[in-house]
């Protein structure tokens, strides 16, 4: 049962980006596993699934959060729509996925590593397909474009981080994951999706603060080749150049008021008209269903154009949690983003390398959802609440379970 765990979670990683419903489905199998375990009454290490989750009540209550918020809007407003739960289930389940990740030694954990790798390489290759090498800009397959770089490229930051997974020298190792960062780099060049691009310089500040052990001059070096490097793509590479200049021209016509219904235009319009939902619904919002409704009026009333009223959503995750659950939907975001956030953050400077870039792969995950999640929604597609809530669980189980042979190592010196 520990190899079929380990071999969802390696299957996970590896297609949850490039085969539909493969994230759904794996995700429901380490639930399965989980309930069978739990009916079969089989505790790792001797422990309760209370016992293990007592320390981690807060995180487990977090992920439920979205879902209270949304029984608090259709109590409020006495419309109930059972599918709006559906996807919220995912998060609300974390316990008993952190529960039957708890039972994998972490010699099977370390495994995973390469599924990361192989998952960055997937991705590559799928995109420059369905780009045509950069060519043409698609919208979604089974997830959109600007959702899917983000998660590849996040992909690419866990596995230059799993390089602390691996014994000291190991240079075909270390060369295989960096490949996998660049390769993932370049995903997020193809995508010509400026949200992505954004969470490049907030994965750089993480490395540098992750990497202790290295010396400053080291990561200075760094630091300055990945200036240079964004400089010289920035220069020559005709994506990024036009898509610069595509958002100038759509701020100097959106300024000038010649036409508003522009990419960058439409995006202030949803802003705008989140921000008044959400004043005049502060509480419970407008709802899930609601919202598309609620566009419509705000258009009736030329706040936003017909245009910008289309759109499924507001091109911002707090915004268009604010607008469709009010305080509730707020709270339950930033509970989200920052208890995980929290419990990776305590161990973010430890002395053990392992550890340490381990609670560095948690925090680039929270990290990726928060600044991209300022210029889009991630939490509406079904394949990111797996992927967030999985990954949570990998992670602070790793970690514990180093921290467990640590301190056994130390009692027996």
């Amino acid at each position: 049962m520990k190899l079929l765990i380990a071999s969802i979670v390696i299957a996970f990683y590896t297609l949850a980006l490039v085969v539909d419903r493969a994230a759904g489905v794996l995700f429901a199998l380490l639930l399965l596993c989980s309930l069978i375990f739990l009916a079969s009454r089989r505790y790792p290490d001797d422990k309760s699934f209370g016992q293990v989750m007592k320390g981690y009540w807060p995180l487990c209550l977090a992920m439920c959060a979205p879902l209270v918020a949304v029984f608090a809007n259709q109590l409020a407003s006495g419309h109930f729509a059972g599918r709006t739960y559906d996807p919220l289930l995912r998060l609300a389940v974390f316990a008993l996925i952190f529960w039957i990740l708890s039972f994998l030694p972490i010699r099977y954990m370390k495994h995973v590593q390469w599924a990361l790798v192989i998952g960055a390489f997937l991705a590559v290759v799928k995109i420059y397909i369905l780009t045509d090498g950069g060519a043409t800009r698609y919208g979604t397959d089974f997830i959109p474009i600007i959702i899917f770089s983000e998660m590849a490229l996040l992909l690419g930051v866990f596995s230059v981080f799993s390089i602390a997974w691996n014994k000291p020298g190991n240079k075909l190792a270390i060369l295989f994951k960096i490949a996998a960062l660049c390769t993932s780099l370049y995903v997020a060049y193809l995508s010509q999706s400026r949200g992505v691009w954004l969470t490049i310089p907030v994965f750089i500040a993480l490395a540098c603060l992750v990497t202790k052990n290295i010396r400053t001059s080291y990561k200075l070096s760094v630091v300055v080749f990945f200036i240079i490097l964004i400089g010289a793509v920035a220069h020559y590479g005709q994506i990024v150049k036009e898509r610069v200049s595509v958002a100038e021209s759509d701020m100097t016509q959106y300024s000038g008021g010649e036409n508003v219904d522009t990419s960058l235009g439409i995006r202030l319009q949803l802003w705008r008209g989140s921000w008044v939902l959400f004043t005049e619904h502060p509480i419970f919002g407008v709802g899930v269903e609601g919202f598309p409704k609620a566009l419509e009026e705000l258009s009736e009333r030329n706040v936003i154009t017909p245009v910008a009223a289309g759109f499924p959503h507001s091109h911002n995750e707090i915004l268009f949690m604010m607008s469709r659950l009010g305080l509730f939907g707020l709270f339950a975001l930033l509970a989200l983003y920052f208890v995980p956030a929290y419990y990776f953050l305590r161990d973010i400077r430890n002395d053990d390398h392992e550890v340490r870039y381990t609670a560095g792969m948690g925090v680039a995950l929270c990290l990726g959802f928060i600044v991209l999640g300022l210029v889009d929604v991630i939490f509406l597609w079904w394949e990111i609440y797996p992927y967030y809530a999985l990954s949570i669980a990998f992670f602070l189980t790793y970690i514990i379970k180093r921290k467990k042979i640590l301190a056994e190592q130390g009692q027996l010196s």
